[in-house]
C-alpha cells in the first residue's frame, strides 16, 4: 500500500501506486494509520550520490592523518560526490557484515535527500521542488581499504562497496520543513555503539545545502524520481576523525551493536557481523611483475 509516512506509521493516499507518488501527494488530509514495517523505506534501485557537505568532515579526517594543510581551493568550488552502491542497501535493522580483510571499519553518520522528481542543469529553486522526503543513511567504511585506494586517485572502491543502511521511514519534505536550515536540520542525531554515546548533536553545519547538492548532481547529466542526494558525513558522525587522537576507542568489531538517532527519521540499529573469510581473487603474478608487450603496445 503506498502512503504518506508519519512518524512510525504509513497514511494511506489514494490513488498513489508507489513511494514516490505517495511523497509527491497531498497527504494533508488525515487517513485511516496502518503500521509501516517495510523491509526497505524504498522499493527501486536508485542512483546514490553520497556528497560532501560538511567541509569540517574532511577536514577532520586530515587531520587524523596527519595532514594540517589548508583545503586545497577546488573543494570550496563544487560538492564533491562519489557514486554509491545501490546493490548494498540494508534495512534499518539488519545486521552488517564487516568486509572481508578489513581491520578499521567505521559508520558515518549522514541524511539523504529523496527526488520525486528530477531534471538537468537545475537551479537552486528548481532542485528544492525535486527533494519530496528525507531518510536516514549509515555509510558503512573500510577506512584501511580507503586509504590504499586514495593512493590510486580515482576514487572510492571497495572501502565503501559493502554496506549501506537505511532508516526506516521516509520522512517527507513537508513534515521536515519546520526543522529544516539552510545548513541542515534544527534536530539532534547521536552515535551509541554497544550503549555508549560516541556522538551527540544538532545535524547542522553543511557548506553546501541539500539543494545546492541537487543542482549539482543535475548539472550536465540529470537526476531523476527515486535518486537519492546524500548530504555527507556530519563532523564528529563517524570514528576516523578521532582516530588519530591518544584516547582513540578503536575501530569497529564484529558483535558490535552500533545505533545511529536520526530524531524523527528513525533509527538505524544494526549488529555487526565477522568478515568472511579472505579469497584469492587475482591471478599470480600480480599486475606490476609482469610486462606483456602484446597487451601493452599502443
Amino acid at each position: 500500500m503506498a502512503g504518506h509516512v508519519v512518524g512510525s506509521r504509513l497514511r494511506p493516499v489514494d490513488g498513489a501506486p508507489g513511494i514516490l507518488e505517495a511523497l509527491s501527494a497531498d497527504a494533508s488530509t488525515p487517513h485511516e494509520t496502518i503500521e509501516f514495517h517495510p523491509e526497505l523505506p524504498v522499493d527501486w534501485t536508485a542512483s546514490l550520490r553520497d556528497c560532501v557537505g560538511f567541509l569540517d568532515h574532511v577536514r577532520n579526517c586530515r587531520k587524523a592523518r596527519g595532514v594540517l594543510d589548508d583545503l586545497p581551493q577546488p573543494w570550496f568550488d563544487r560538492p564533491a560526490f562519489y557514486f554509491a552502491n545501490p546493490a548494498s542497501l540494508h534495512s534499518w535493522n539488519a545486521p552488517v557484515a564487516i568486509p572481508p580483510g578489513s581491520l578499521a571499519f567505521d559508520f558515518e553518520l549522514e541524511i539523504a535527500a529523496v527526488l520525486t522528481s528530477g531534471g538537468t542543469n537545475l537551479t537552486e529553486g528548481q532542485a528544492a521542488a525535486c527533494i519530496g522526503g528525507y531518510v536516514l543513511y549509515c555509510d558503512w567504511s573500510a577506512r584501511d581499504v580507503q586509504a590504499e585506494e586514495r593512493a590510486m586517485q580515482i576514487g572510492q572502491g571497495k572501502g565503501k562497496d559493502a554496506a549501506i543502511s537505511l532508516g526506516p521511514w521516509i520522512l517527507s519534505a513537508s513534515e521536515a520543513k519546520p526543522f529544516r536550515r539552510v545548513d541542515g536540520f534544527s534536530f539532534d542525531v547521536s552515535v551509541q555503539v554497544n550503549g555508549e554515546t560516541v556522538m551527540a548533536k544538532p545535524f547542522t553545519g553543511m557548506d553546501w545545502s541539500f539543494e545546492e547538492l541537487v543542482a549539482y548532481a543535475s548539472f550536465g547529466a540529470g537526476v531523476h524520481p527515486g535518486d537519492l542526494i546524500v548530504s555527507g558525513t556530519l563532523p564528529g558522525g563517524c570514528l576516523m576523525e578521532g582516530s588519530g587522537a591518544p584516547d582513540f576507542r578503536g575501530w569497529l568489531q564484529p558483535g558490535d551493536h552500533v545505533v545511529l538517532d536520526g530524531g524523527p527519521l528513525g533509527t538505524i540499529s544494526s549488529r555487526l557481523g565477522a568478515p568472511a573469510p579472505t579469497v584469492p581473487w587475482r591471478r599470480k603474478p600480480a599486475p606490476q611483475t609482469v610486462h606483456t608487450p602484446e597487451r601493452h603496445s599502443t
